[in-house]
């Protein structure tokens, strides 16, 4: 228990790193759309880098954002049937589906290291190689896959605990 604590704590400290991370780029887009809107309806002078470097950190703003989104299960998911389990059935299936999770992310984190490396084109406006926009796949994987680990282990433990998850200081309760 006091290892998933301090898992816990280490995930808490990753989670608001992500969190401003996310911030400054979210900040970052409206402010490059909006001079976008004004290059090219005040001046007549659209920028085409504009629209693809808001693309690229949208891309980075969903692969950093869904790890914090499982951990706070606010991603989309199909809950009904959870609804009509016991707690305990609950802890089990959430545990389950967050291994195949962490399956899915692996193999999905091998593929896109992969895809990294084979990329060898390059942003048409700006001086950036698309492998380091292919980055973001690993990465986002990589979180998702820590952030499961944690939602394994406090399910398994609700588990045989007849349901009941163990309380844990910071987001994971959030």
């Amino acid at each position: 228990m006091q290892l998933l604590h301090a898992y816990s704590r280490f995930l808490d400290a990753l989670t608001r790193v992500l969190r401003v991370i996310l911030i400054a780029m979210l900040a970052a887009m409206v402010l490059i759309m909006f001079f976008q809107v004004i290059m090219r309806y005040v001046f007549s002078n659209a920028q085409p880098w504009c629209e693809e470097l808001t693309l690229y950190l949208g891309v980075f703003n969903i692969f950093l954002g869904l790890g914090i989104a499982s951990r706070q299960e606010s991603h989309l998911q199909v809950d009904f049937l959870l609804r009509l389990y016991t707690p305990r059935v609950k802890c089990l299936m959430t545990a389950l589906c967050s291994i195949i999770a962490i399956g899915v992310m692996v193999v999905f984190a091998v593929y896109s290291v992969s895809l990294m490396h084979h990329a060898t084109g390059q942003s048409f406006t700006m001086p950036i190689k698309m492998k380091q926009i292919y980055a973001a796949f690993p990465i986002g994987s990589v979180l998702v896959c820590l952030y499961s680990v944690e939602i394994v282990a406090r399910n398994l433990i609700g588990f045989f605990h007849n349901g009941e998850l163990p309380e844990l200081k910071g987001g994971a309760n959030a």
